[in-house]
């Protein structure tokens, strides 16, 4: 018989990723008066002064990701 499935896909789940933003080249430290806020370089937002996406660094890694280089 023939299969009539348009993509071989597996049944297992995917893994969960497992770098973060906070060991990502793009991710800049800037600091506010007492505070620290954590910046993507990469990804833009309309809704900060300086034009880049506030982040935190547990939050699994996007697409642009790029591990640091020491």
């Amino acid at each position: 018989m023939q299969d009539l499935t348009l993509f071989n896909i597996p049944e297992t789940p995917p893994e969960p990723p497992t770098a973060t933003c906070r060991t990502c080249a793009h991710r800049q430290r800037w600091q506010c008066g007492g505070s620290i806020i954590q910046y993507c370089a990469v990804r833009r937002s309309n809704r900060t002064f300086n034009k880049k996406l506030k982040i935190k660094v547990t939050n699994a890694a996007c697409m642009q990701y790029e591990p640091k280089k020491l």
